[in-house]
């Protein structure tokens, strides 16, 4: 399995996932700074996630012939972008109008990434090691995203925001240089992968009439109550992203930023890792009792005066929302039909991606007249409104285990 091309893949990887985070951490700590104004942090937050949205017409675009040049030209590009920001600051004409400039046209470039190392797996890997590469691919990820984003903050305060933008370029450069080396053999796949001739025009035809046939399947359905929690902690999550920078500041500065956002990513990561323990008890009580820990774990993080607990109480908030997160996805996979799944989940995932740029402007629109704590303590107050909400409705009170889970649940009263 470990072949070059898989070793310049992961290596490759290794150092896109590194550039992401200190890039991630620092743009909005550097928009902050730029403007002591949370509303320009929940803007760049918008600008930043909202090409999220994109990712369904990224296929279309990724060609197997191309899949090499994507991975060199997306580094190169990403690489001289952030070094715009260090010669603007040596010029003397550095702006939060260039960073907000810059951050969506980084997150463009940063959407054909991912899915283009997906594809380019299967070439480079056998298929009976296809599973194990791809969770060393994705633990690599999750991994450097917890510790990366836990250190960044430190770096920052260290050598400084202007900096930390020229390290990120130069770990894009080396991203390239190592991807530069794979070689990609030539298959008989694009030939057989009708989807891959689809025009853009196709995709985005197609993808209008899944989200149609999904909305009318799931109006009537159980779905909407069911995907409350998943659609609002992603819009908290994205309100508390806008403001993370100020609260920071009143925390401490630029490590307890890097801190409280590790701390997002690691109770995420624990939540999914634990979701199949959770899977043996009934969905509504572990969303009911998830939540409400959640919530309370999430105030007493606003309340302590101890910056150290208030990140791991942070920290500890999100766990529920990893496991939920988890144990949502596989009740939908088992009661949609079969039929109905790709046209579900497009409406689904549609409507959750939009949550959290959204949550990012609201955030960062409302900050500036109530404050910044007002809001972190706000996404408490949502989490327990999600508890109470799943208790005081029966159809999903009452929602057994994810394995019991049957296609009446979906209709039932």
């Amino acid at each position: 399995m470990w072949n070059k091309n898989f070793a310049y893949l992961v290596s490759g990887r290794i150092f896109t996932n590194i550039g992401d985070s200190l890039y991630a951490v620092a743009s909005m700590w550097l928009i902050y700074d730029l403007t002591q104004n949370s509303f320009y942090t929940g803007l760049g937050g918008f600008l930043t996630m909202a090409p999220l949205i994109l990712q369904f017409f990224i296929g279309p675009l990724i060609k197997q012939e191309r899949y090499k040049s994507i991975l060199i030209y997306t580094q190169m590009i990403q690489a001289i972008l952030l070094l715009v920001i260090p010669l603007a600051h040596f010029l003397g004409v550095l702006s939060v109008w260039l960073v907000l400039i810059i951050n969506p046209i980084a997150s463009i470039i940063q959407q054909f990434v991912y899915p283009t190392h997906a594809a380019i797996l299967p070439t480079i890997v056998e298929e009976k090691y296809l599973t194990k590469a791809n969770s060393i691919m994705n633990a690599t990820y999750q991994l450097l995203d917890v510790i990366l984003l836990g250190i960044s903050g430190t770096i920052i305060a260290l050598i400084g925001t202007v900096f930390v933008y020229m390290l990120g370029s130069v770990t894009f450069f080396i991203a390239m240089l190592l991807f530069f080396y794979i070689k990609i053999p030539k298959t008989d796949l694009e030939e057989k992968d009708f989807e891959r001739d689809f025009s853009l025009k196709d995709k985005w035809e197609n993808y209008k009439a899944d989200l149609k046939k999904g909305y009318q399947f799931i109006k009537g359905s159980l779905i909407p109550k069911f995907l409350l929690a998943s659609i609002l902690a992603n819009f908290i999550i994205g309100a508390v992203s806008a403001i993370l920078p100020e609260y920071a500041v009143y925390r401490g500065g630029s490590d307890i930023y890097g801190w409280y956002l590790a701390a997002m990513s690691f109770g995420l990561l624990m939540g999914s890792t634990i979701s199949s323990f959770f899977s043996q008890f009934p969905l509504g009580k572990v969303t009911i009792i998830g939540f409400f820990c959640s919530g309370l774990s999430w105030f007493l993080a606003g309340i302590t005066n101890i910056h150290s607990l208030s990140v791991i109480l942070f920290g500890g908030s999100y766990v529920a929302i990893g496991i939920t997160n988890v144990l949502f996805l596989s009740s939908l996979q088992k009661i949609v039909p079969s039929d109905l799944l790709g046209r579900v989940f497009s409406f689904i995932v549609g409507a959750i991606s939009i949550a959290a740029p959204l949550g990012s402007l609201t955030g960062g629109t409302m900050a500036p007249f109530i404050g910044s704590w007002i809001i972190f303590i706000f996404g408490s107050i949502a989490m327990v409104f999600v508890s109470i909400y799943w208790l005081v409705i029966p159809t999903l009170r009452n929602l057994p285990i994810t394995d019991a889970l049957e296609y009446r649940h979906l209709f039932s009263d």
